[in-house]
């Protein structure tokens, strides 16, 4: 890994989950990145949205776990035009192993884009028969 700079590194090493999407204002919720299986990690490295259209909802990043683990949350009526960022590093924050990248909406009515940077790697001790 030491010839890997950077939050780029990671991904170039692991599997790169980056992506991106549109959140409609008539949208809800939805995954963002499904996990390889149960033995696998995903991190994530930044996260970026540009609100286009306020309203009186809010949107959080979190893992599919049961007692979700939220890793962002812009706020109830952030603003039109308004661009928010949340950076964790070249490492990044890891969800709970195993478990999805969850955009929640409170409800219906805010549209955003929405641009994530992250990656996903074997962390659970296992034999090669389970993969």
């Amino acid at each position: 890994m030491s010839n890997l700079k950077g939050a780029e590194g990671y991904r170039r090493f692991y599997q790169d989950i980056s992506g991106d999407t549109t959140l409609a204002a008539a949208g809800g919720d939805a995954t963002l990145v499904t996990v390889k299986d149960i033995y696998h990690t995903i991190y994530i490295q930044r996260i970026v949205v540009y609100v286009d259209t306020d309203a009186a909802q809010s949107i959080s990043f979190e893992d599919s776990n049961s007692t979700a683990k939220k890793i962002a949350e812009v706020t109830t009526s952030p603003g039109d035009e308004t661009r928010w960022e949340f950076t964790y590093g070249e490492r990044g924050i890891p969800l709970t192993e195993g478990k999805n990248f969850l955009l929640n909406v409170s409800a219906a009515g805010l549209g955003a884009d929405i641009v994530w940077e992250g990656y996903s790697k074997l962390t659970a001790v296992t034999s090669y028969e389970n993969l």
